[in-house]
């Protein structure tokens, strides 16, 4: 007798102690569900997702990019520029181009100034492929007189490179769960509010797709900037042989001088001749003074 009440008793205490665990659980997940239907609200009222959020979501990818961009090679942006002086500045620009094109880079910008008597300078403006870059400007300065400046910088964007990448995944972990919560939505005024959250998403997605193209275009293709100048040399033309005729030259002196002599003779005849009624009286006056001085020295 005593058996079966210890028993009762152990009975009732797991039926009492599995009731209580039960309800426990109950409420457990009515907790869960109630806080799931709150994140998803808060999602449908929220009008675009921050980057404090997106650097959440994203953690675990970007320590794998992180890793991964550790092992390859760096992102690095190389840039030239190039003052060269040169003896044919056409025949260079045309090497410069042609060299460009042979390897793979392309012309970017290309522009003239001639005085046309001084010199001639301009600029020129290409792409080349990374791997030839260090060869391309050796390539370049060997058809140069002179190299007046020459300077060689590097930009390493590998970390931008690989924040743009984490973002880039983040944005779209974003996208897809606001196309889930389009499907799920019933309201008119939840799928507005999701419809403006997804454009802002892909238009920012837009922006970092086209800041990592412009970055790895970079990368691939070295930039390098050549100003190029060429002193042209003065040099008078040969006279032809009217220019060098000595005779015709002695001839037309000679002629010069003669009229000039018949011009200045001309001119005294001319000043004399109207001069006359002044001149003529004080001449006749001179020379009556003149005789009557000398007949008076042989009386004294």
């Amino acid at each position: 007798m005593k058996n079966y009440r210890v028993i009762s008793h152990l009975f009732l205490l797991l039926l009492f102690f599995l009731t209580a665990c039960s309800s426990q659980n109950s409420e457990q997940k009515s907790a869960d569900t109630e806080s799931s239907s709150e994140y998803e609200i808060a999602n449908l009222d929220s009008s675009n997702v921050n980057d404090d959020q997106l650097a959440k979501t994203s953690k675990e990818n970007r320590g794998s990019d992180v890793t991964k961009n550790a092992e390859d090679d760096r992102m690095v942006i190389y840039n030239a520029s190039l003052s060269l002086q040169v003896k044919n500045y056409h025949q260079v620009e045309a090497t410069i181009q042609s060299k460009a094109t042979e390897l793979g880079g392309y012309v970017v910008e290309s522009s003239i100034y001639d005085s046309g008597t001084e010199y001639i300078n301009g600029t020129i403006i290409v792409k080349i492929p990374q791997s030839h870059f260090q060869s391309y400007i050796m390539e370049v300065e060997k058809h140069s007189i002179k190299v007046k400046e020459k300077s060689v910088t590097g930009n390493d964007v590998t970390e931008e490179f690989v924040d743009l990448e984490s973002r880039l995944k983040a944005k779209e972990a974003v996208e897809k769960r606001l196309l889930t919560l389009m499907d799920q939505a019933d309201k008119t005024e939840d799928l507005l509010k999701i419809s403006n959250d997804l454009a802002t998403v892909q238009e920012e997605k837009e922006q970092i797709f086209g800041r990592m193209n412009y970055l790895q275009n970079n990368v691939d293709y070295s930039t390098v900037t050549i100003q190029l100048e060429e002193e042209l040399v003065k040099v008078d033309a040969i006279k032809d042989k009217e220019s060098l005729n000595t005779w015709q030259k002695a001839k037309s002196q000679f002629v010069s001088t003669i009229n000039g002599m018949i011009s200045f003779l001309s001119g005294v005849a001319v000043f004399v001749i109207g001069l006359s009624p002044i001149i003529i009286p004080i001449v006749i006056v001179i020379v009556l003074w003149i005789i009557y001085r000398k007949k008076r020295k042989p009386q004294e």
